[in-house]
């Protein structure tokens, strides 16, 4: 289910040529270590662009439209860079464009994929899903959100692809 850098790269490749009429002349990385972002475009004015990185938890859990998604972004931000065309997120031509290509902006799912915590509350009986997989060791260390009650019911358990939830 995990999508590859390589595969990556050829969608690149077509992507960029097909709407742009460019080459990827960067390499595309996993970063293990984005937590926060699921992916950046990279530059800095003394060697140019240098790469688009993103979240090796994305590539394994991900759903592949969602990656590809946020890969095409990136690709955006690389083009419009390349162009000489405004490219930081929120700047009303580099969201024209993301528009144009059907393509999200940034932020704007609330959503969470792979390893998480489920638990409920102890006064209210509300659900809740999160990402901190220390509350698993001692629970009873943690307090619920809602009511801060004791939390019930701590589970493992995965989430993959189009499945999305919001963390609490």
């Amino acid at each position: 289910m995990s999508v590859t850098v390589e595969e990556m790269t050829v969608e690149a490749e077509q992507f960029l040529k097909e709407a742009y009429n460019l080459t990827l002349d960067i390499p595309i990385k996993r970063n293990n270590r984005l937590k926060a972002t699921l992916g950046w475009f990279s530059f800095n004015k003394k060697h140019g662009a240098l790469d688009i990185e993103i979240s090796g938890k994305f590539m394994d859990y991900g759903s592949r439209s969602d990656v590809i998604d946020c890969l095409r972004h990136e690709l955006v931000h690389y083009a419009m860079y390349t162009l000489g065309k405004p490219y930081n997120d929120g700047d009303a031509y580099f969201e024209e464009e993301l528009c144009k290509h059907g393509i999200s902006s940034s932020g704007t799912g609330p959503y969470i994929f792979g390893p998480v915590v489920r638990y409920d509350c102890e006064a209210c009986n509300k659900h809740a899903v999160g990402d901190n997989l220390s509350i698993l060791k001692r629970p009873q260390r943690f307090r619920s959100k809602c009511c801060g009650a004791k939390l019930i019911n701590v589970r493992k358990d995965t989430i993959y692809g189009d499945y999305k939830e919001e963390i609490n």
